[in-house]
């Protein structure tokens, strides 16, 4: 390392840690093989061990995003957003849940963080331009849409109803339909869960904090 320059350091460090994430991913995918030799049908079934991993990612991943608010607090806007979205994600999986025990309103509950990001971002008006464009231009921010691709459009039409019956010609695809949209979802979420760790290490120092400007 002691011949590259101060950029290029960073630029190797950035690999480096993309190549750590792709390590992850893979032994994530191999722990998802493993808990199937365990759980079998019950594998990726409600309230059982993947959807509590699911939960688990998501909810750990708000929280780390708020916890950078002490080391990067010039982006509490942007840190505050994508804890909303890690929340609101975690209160989507809790579905059945917020059914039971908060009906008609159920897991829309989860829209009060996105609501409480809106209020920062209004706070932090002042600087919102310059610290959306930073994390724009970060690789957190790039995990975290590769993590959305195959949260949303992915997981939910390859594992969607339609698609399975055309392909498989039967109607009792139930379990198919779940594997395929749990286990991508679960991937998904990893990758938030990755990106969370990311904004510490993309997110420059460099915007001065004030808060309520006039």
């Amino acid at each position: 390392m002691m011949f590259f320059t101060k950029s290029e350091k960073t630029i190797v460090f950035n690999v480096v840690r993309q190549f750590v994430y792709f390590c992850l991913v893979f032994a994530f995918v191999g722990l998802l093989n493993f808990l199937s030799s365990v759980y079998h049908q019950q594998t990726f079934a409600e309230h059982c061990i993947v959807e509590n991993i699911q939960l688990g990612l998501l909810i750990t991943s708000g929280v780390i995003f708020l916890a950078q608010l002490k080391l990067r607090p010039e982006y509490a806007c942007v840190l505050w957003l994508l804890a909303s979205c890690s929340f609101l994600g975690a209160c989507r999986e809790m579905d059945m849940f917020f059914d039971k025990n908060l009906p008609i309103i159920s897991w829309r509950i989860g829209f009060i963080f996105p609501l409480i990001a809106l209020y920062k971002a209004w706070q932090y008006r002042w600087c919102l331009k310059k610290t959306l464009l930073r994390f724009f231009t970060s690789p957190a921010f790039y995990m975290m849409c590769c993590a959305m691709m195959i949260v949303l459009p992915i997981a939910q039409y390859i594992g969607h109803r339609p698609l399975m019956v055309n392909v498989l010609g039967t109607t009792k695809i139930a379990a198919v339909k779940e594997l395929f949209e749990e286990a991508l979802e679960a991937v998904g979420y990893l990758l938030i869960f990755l990106s969370s760790i990311e904004c510490y290490f993309s997110l420059p120092k460099t915007v001065k904090v004030k808060v309520n400007r006039k």
